[in-house]
This record gives C-alpha cells, structure tokens and sequence, in this order.
C-alpha cells in the first residue's frame, strides 16, 4: 500500500526504539531581583519509549528451466521475455503478502486506533456520504491540532502533527461515495493535493473496507532488515533456483496519532439511495 506506513531501514540489529518526550510546562517564577532563591533543582524530561522486534523472515522461490523455456515458449514472446516473467512472481507474490499485511494492522478494530466515534463525535456522527466527509475532516483536523486526540491512555503527551505526515485511509468501496471536489473543498486544498493525502485500499472478496483511519504516518511502521534476491544455477540439470528473501516487522505504535471511525451504517445508507434511485427510474 504506496505511502501507508512508516519505513525504517534497518541496517544493524533486530529492535526499534521509538520515544516521544514530553512538552515543558510552565511552572511558577520568582526573579532573583525579587528576593527570591534560584532555583536549581533538576527537571528531567518525560519519556515514553516503545520497542518493535517482531521481525518475520519469509523467502519466495521460483525455478527458471531454459530448455523447457523455449520449448513451450508463446507465439510473439521471446525466451528471454518469458523467463523475466517468471523471475517477476517473486516480487508480485512479496508485493501481495506486504499488501495482505499492511490491510490486516489497518483492519485491526482491536488494538490499532483510537475509534472517533466515541472520543471525538461523542456517538453522534451523520450516517450518510456528507457525514463521512465531515467526519474525515473532524478527524484530520484533531489529528493535526496539538492534543492528545488519537493517542493510547499510555502515550497522552499533547503533540501537534505537520500535514505533511498526516494520511487518510480508506477503501475503495468508500472513495466512491465521496464527492472529492466536494472534500478538496472542505480541505481548502485541490482535489489533486487532497488525494495525494489518500491511502486508497483496494477491493477484494476479504475486505469488508468500512473503516476509515486519519492518522500520524509514524503510526504505522514497517521495518525492513533484509530484501535480499539470490539464485543457485545447477548447470550440470539445466535449471536455476531464484529466491527472493525478506525479514519484516509491521506494527501499530499507539505512542502517535491515529484516529479510526466505522462507517458501515453510512455506506449501507448511501447504497440504499443509490437502489431506490435506480428503481424509481
């Protein structure tokens, strides 16, 4: 999913660390010049530090047999041709399970997000397309600002986030039943800017798809130690093995901002205009 998560390259060792200090407060002063005592105690900051270690090592294998290549090779296709097709499964069936991944954290109604619906709408939210534009904007909006909106009860440090960071998740399913001039508008933004801030997840017959996340992009993290292509060729056989190996770790990191809203209800009520309108034609 192009621009959801977070990436960390990781080079050297196998845990990432990640902390958020908290903002100074302000606290009482009396000048010096005022009689009173300089105040030289210590002030150490607050910290809270989270670390991500759950790294999956996965290789994708494929054989390459040139002989039997150009013995069944297609009309209009070179052997060369073919061969890179088969090569390229290896990245098509990473590039899948990276995508199944991804979808399953966004997915995660348990433990992945804050549910908008009852910290920042208080339950109230209008059930219909309009509804889910406003609602995104409310979201982004709390998102952007400096509080603790979308943040675990364990991580609550007030913290602003720059729109530059800042995604918008949704499904294709719901995409459709936006007007996004309509929402570029609501933005103050062009309808170009405002889907460069759109994490479009594809349709499939596993993807319900009704849940909405507006979130800090350090969220959602993926870590990358190993992406790794190499082959074994047995030239006395005839063939090649070709492997592409990879070890990645995928989490939530509650200690940054991510807003979620479930809006199944609104999706199926817009649905419901659409058939009443097509059956009243």
């Amino acid at each position: 999913i192009e621009d959801a998560f977070y990436e960390y390259d990781v080079k050297d060792g196998k845990v990432i660390e990640e902390a958020i200090i908290e903002m100074a407060k302000a606290q009482a002063f009396t000048p010096t010049a005022n009689g009173a005592q300089p105040d030289l105690s210590p002030k150490d900051p607050v910290l809270k530090i989270r670390y991500f270690n759950n790294f999956e090592e996965k290789q994708y294998k494929v054989t390459k047999r040139p002989d039997e290549i150009r013995a069944c090779i297609a009309k209009g296709m070179t052997a060369e041709e073919l061969a890179a097709e088969i090569l390229a499964t290896l990245t098509a069936g990473e590039g899948d399970e990276d995508y199944k991944t991804e979808r399953a954290i966004m997915e995660d109604k348990t433990n992945v997000g804050v549910d908008a619906s009852a910290s920042l709408f208080g339950g109230k939210v209008r059930q219909d397309g309009k509804g889910i534009m406003c609602a995104i904007r409310r979201m982004f909006n709390a998102v952007k600002g400096c509080n603790s909106k979308g943040l675990g009860s364990d991580a609550s440090f007030k913290q602003g986030v720059p729109v530059s960071d800042i995604r918008i998740a949704v499904s294709e399913d719901v995409l459709a039943l936006i007007d996004m001039t309509e929402l570029a508008s609501l933005f103050n933004l062009s309808k170009e800017e405002i889907l460069g801030k759109v994490v479009k997840l594809p349709y499939d017959e596993n993807y319900s798809g009704n849940r909405v996340l507006v979130y800090d992009r350090k969220a959602l993290g993926r870590a990358t130690r190993t992406f790794d292509y190499s082959q074994d060729v047995m030239g006395t056989n005839r063939y090649s093995n070709h492997a592409l190996t990879t070890s990645r770790a995928y989490f939530y990191n509650p200690l940054f901002k991510c807003l979620t809203l479930d809006v199944t209800e609104a999706v199926n009520a817009e649905e419901g205009k659409l058939i009443a309108a097509k059956a009243a034609e």
